[in-house]
């Protein structure tokens, strides 16, 4: 059985080698550049072919939902709803108040906040960072992100450091910058 197999593999090896050299150098190059097209074709279709089937079903989810009366916004109306939720610069003062006051109920406690230079980003708006060292729980600071991301949308957790003096010890202290994009009063 097993020499019937290579059998038919030697004569498919001849075979193939006799039709290249046949075709001759020219040929060879052919049969290359189909091979590199047909590589080339599948490796980048597939992943378009993907993107399309998932493009296809948000279609059809979108259809669905206004065939059921549900209206969907466009990018603009998504934009502006939210620089309607964005914090005016006179605000800021009771958004950071409201950020302790949800540490210090969170049972976090909450050294000097620290606050970095605004940063203009135009056109009415800037970004104002501010550092908070909190120390406690760690389940006890992840609700405080939470809490805080429910806050306003304004409200940005840019970065977070943990740092646990002890393994067996539950407090934790963390370092926590977060950003306010802030607009002018209308």
């Amino acid at each position: 059985m097993k020499a019937r197999g290579e059998a038919g593999m030697g004569v498919l090896q001849t075979r193939l080698t006799h039709a290249v050299a046949r075709a001759g150098w020219a040929g060879a190059l052919g049969a290359g550049l189909l091979a590199f097209a047909l590589a080339l074709h599948l490796g980048a279709s597939a992943p378009l072919q993907a993107e399309r089937l998932t493009l296809e079903a948000e279609r059809d989810a979108l259809a669905r939902k206004v065939a059921q009366g549900v209206t969907v916004e466009s990018p603009r109306e998504q934009v502006e709803r939210f620089d309607a939720a964005l914090v005016e610069r006179s605000r800021l003062p009771s958004l950071l108040a409201d950020l302790s006051r949800l540490a210090t109920a969170g049972k976090l406690s909450l050294a000097r906040v620290e606050s970095r230079e605004s940063q203009p980003l135009g056109s009415g708006y800037a970004r104002q960072e501010y550092l908070f060292p909190l120390r406690g729980s760690y389940p006890a600071l992840r609700t405080w992100l939470a809490d805080i991301q429910r806050l306003s949308p304004s409200v940005l957790v840019e970065d977070v450091n943990l740092r646990r003096e002890d393994v067996g010890r539950d407090a934790v202290e963390a370092t926590v910058r977060v950003s306010i994009v802030m607009k002018d009063a209308p």
